[in-house]
This record gives C-alpha cells, structure tokens and sequence, in this order.
C-alpha cells in the first residue's frame, strides 16, 4: 500500500508495545512511520541525516528514562 503523503511521523517511546501500535495505526491510515525507543536515539539521528524537506510529525512520550519527551521536545525547539 502506498503511504498518503510523502510525510513521516516520528514516534519516540521507551515502550516498544505502544511503538509498534501507534506504528500499526498510521500504517491502517496510509502514513509512513519511523520509531525511537529513546529521546537521544533521536536526537542522535537527527545529527546525522540532512535536514529534510518533506512534512514531519513527532509523537513523543513526556516521561522517559534519561532525556524526557519534553527535553527533547526543547532540543528542537532551539534547532529551529
């Protein structure tokens, strides 16, 4: 099936069973995915790819060990 849009969600949850729902879920509406187990798993990978031009989303769990959603959610803030 081909996704709807040339968007990704990125989905970041130290649990991998709400993961892999959230991931299921977007696929049943035709929206590509990517998941994170970790804030600084992505925060990781957002320094190593370029910078993208297509939409993005970012679904992030607020309490997580180590960096929490919403220190994450800081760090983007400021790359902008």
């Amino acid at each position: 099936m081909q996704p709807l849009v040339n968007a990704t969600v990125y989905i970041v949850d130290d649990d991998a069973e709400v993961r892999d729902a959230l991931a299921w879920l977007l696929r049943s509406r035709r929206l590509l995915s990517e998941g994170f187990g970790s804030a600084e798993a992505f925060a990781a990978i957002l320094q190593t790819r370029p910078p993208q031009k297509d939409p993005a989303c970012v679904l992030l769990d607020v309490r997580m060990p180590g960096m929490s959603g919403l220190a994450l959610f800081d760090q983007l803030v400021e790359m902008q």
